[in-house]
């Protein structure tokens, strides 16, 4: 049973690059699980963790043992969470992440859950907040657009589609059908990889215009254009109901210019009953986006 307790500990470190945040995790003293990693290092006759001014570094064994270790600790942790109550793991708050203005997608794919008993706790952040949360076990999964590595989250691919241009009606003798479109006013979304720039980089060759208006996320971009604000690059999963109504024109200009969307969790939360179901559920949504 020791060595349970000492891959467990091994586990947390692991996972979270630190000491003191495992013990936290693991509601240990800090000293109990230093002991812990130290006991396994001696037995496995390997060095685990190497330390840095501001964490841990993993070594090539940690890696290896996580590998073969890391499954089979979550499978038996999910079995002591469950026992006593066939449902204890399906009802209650699944704590879901957002990001970029994709909050509309999440809740019509969500919309089902109050019929297995499960409460939407939904976050909207940046993507590293998000991943920061999963890994401190704040969130049970995140739809992202960015797959930022970490050992302790895993990503599903949950969308891939176009960008495309949109705007209101009253712009559309500007919408050229080749070209790039001028005498226009541009939206731009916040971020590292801003998305109006990079669509004109991959459709037209060239650095757009300065935008006239720059919002936080896709949704007000989308929210912008229909207003009348001016043209903006949004994904085509996000405005195919307003293409359809008329409220939005768009123009796909056949470029490689495409985004992902990814279901992010946390490694142990794999298996817990309400988040494999809220991850079906929007993956089946997703087929429809």
């Amino acid at each position: 049973m020791s060595q349970l307790l000492y891959l467990r500990s091994f586990l947390s470190v692991y996972r979270h690059n630190s000491i003191s945040k495992a013990a936290d995790a693991l509601h240990l003293t800090q000293p109990a699980v230093s002991r812990h990693i130290k006991v396994l290092e001696n037995h496995l006759q390997c060095k685990l963790f190497e330390r840095l001014p501001r964490g841990l570094a993993s070594t090539p064994a940690a890696t290896e043992l996580e590998r073969q270790v890391g499954p089979h600790l979550d499978a038996l942790q999910r079995v002591v969470d469950s026992a006593g109550s066939k449902n204890a793991s399906l009802e209650g708050i699944i704590h879901a992440g957002s990001t970029s203005g994709f909050a509309k997608l999440i809740f019509s794919g969500l919309a089902t859950l109050p019929q297995y008993g499960i409460r939407l706790d939904l976050r909207a952040a940046p993507p590293p907040v998000l991943m920061k949360a999963l890994v401190d076990g704040e969130l049970d999964l995140a739809v992202t657009p960015a797959r930022i590595p970490h050992k302790a989250v895993e990503y599903d691919l949950l969308y891939e589609g176009s960008l495309i241009l949109v705007c209101a009606p009253r712009w559309r003798e500007r919408l050229l059908r080749t070209g790039a479109p001028g005498g226009v006013p541009l939206i731009e979304v916040q971020g590292p990889l801003p998305a109006l720039a990079n669509y004109w980089r991959v459709a037209f060759g060239r650095n757009p215009d300065l935008p006239s208006v720059t919002v936080p996320d896709y949704q007000a971009a989308l929210d912008a254009a229909a207003a009348g604000t001016g043209l903006s690059v949004v994904p085509e999963c996000l405005c195919s109901d307003m293409l359809q109504t008329g409220q939005l024109i768009g123009r796909n200009a056949r470029t490689k210019a495409r985004i992902s969307l990814y279901i992010a969790r946390g490694k142990g939360s794999a298996g817990v009953d309400r988040v494999d179901v809220s991850r079906q559920l929007l993956l089946d949504a997703a087929r429809n986006w």
